[in-house]
């Protein structure tokens, strides 16, 4: 209770078996062409993974990291149950600053703090704009 490192190791672990679901299914797509052409070129396995498969899927890696990402920015259940006091986050907090703000009838402060906690997640689909549609795309086209 009240440890943001267990909260983490909590989030990983519930969100590992999608990751391996959708990046397995990813890499089985991939043309084992250009394995074989790197192993021959002399590649090891790690180098033929970081260096050619990696690359070759960065749309599909971004993308599970946006979902994941927005999955665990607005998670409440396990962030309220594993952190009920002191250390919350942001989703936790602004339900504590939404029950303050239900006497009264200022609204600005709970407004505002949507907005701060939507801003993250603005600023991460703007940056990855291009990637996420780019991942989305792959395979569409065969030629």
């Amino acid at each position: 209770m009240n440890n943001r490192f267990i909260l983490a190791v909590v989030y990983a672990s519930s969100a590992l078996p999608f990751t391996i679901y959708l990046l397995s299914s990813y890499f089985v797509t991939l043309p084992s062409d250009f394995e074989e052409a790197a192993s021959i070129d002399g590649a090891g396995y790690y180098r033929t993974m970081f260096s050619v498969m990696l690359p070759m899927a960065a749309p599909s890696i971004i993308i599970v990291i946006l979902f994941n990402f927005l999955l665990f920015w607005n998670e409440y259940i396990l962030a309220l149950t594993l952190m009920p006091a002191g250390n919350q986050t942001l989703p936790v907090g602004l339900l504590n600053l939404m029950a303050a703000e239900r006497s009264a009838t200022n609204y600005g402060p709970l407004y505002a703090g949507m907005v701060i906690v939507m801003l993250p997640t603005l600023i991460l689909y703007i940056i990855v704009q291009k990637r996420l549609t780019q991942g989305m795309t792959v395979g569409g086209v065969k030629g």
